[in-house]
């Protein structure tokens, strides 16, 4: 399709050369007006035959073939946008977990959370696996929080405790 208007624009930009140049060169008068009027025609040709040449099957499949690939291209660009959203919300979710974790006076602590699809097609924390060094009351106060704040039942999230008391 590219090729075709390019080499139509090409014809016309050649014609309209020509036809310049034939009636600078044509002396003043009636021949300058005959040739004048055989430009135009010129002109009009140019522009006409490559539409009455044009091949409508050939752009019918090529049309196809752009739609297809239009749709392959918009799925790979839906499931990465799907991705890395899914990397952002896990990144985040440890982050602010984190954060609460230190707040609640834990050390040394290590939160993964995994997503999962929810119905609307959006991620959402569905597991926390979080290692640490916490006593049973933090453990549980950060458990309640994950539970309230991140909808993560306390069936899902998984404790590594290291020298809790």
């Amino acid at each position: 399709m590219i090729g075709f208007i390019r080499s139509w624009i090409l014809g016309l930009t050649a014609a309209s050369i020509i036809a310049a140049v034939l009636i600078s060169l044509s002396p003043p008068g009636k021949s300058r007006k005959i040739t004048a009027f055989a430009a135009a025609f010129m002109l009009i040709v140019a522009m006409v035959k490559p539409i009455l040449s044009f091949d409508f099957g050939t752009f019918q499949s090529s049309a196809l073939q752009y739609g297809v690939m239009a749709e392959d291209y918009a799925a790979l660009l839906e499931e990465e946008n799907y991705r890395l959203m899914r990397v952002i919300i896990e990144d985040r979710s440890s982050a602010y977990i984190s954060d609460k974790a230190i707040n609640l006076g834990m050390e040394d602590i290590t939160v993964t959370v995994l997503t999962q699809k929810g119905d609307d097609g959006y991620p959402y924390p569905n597991e926390v696996f979080i290692e640490a060094e916490c006593t049973a009351a933090q453990k549980t106060s950060l458990s309640n929080y994950i539970e309230s704040e991140f909808g993560v039942q306390k069936s899902k999230q998984h404790w590594s405790v290291r020298n809790g008391n």
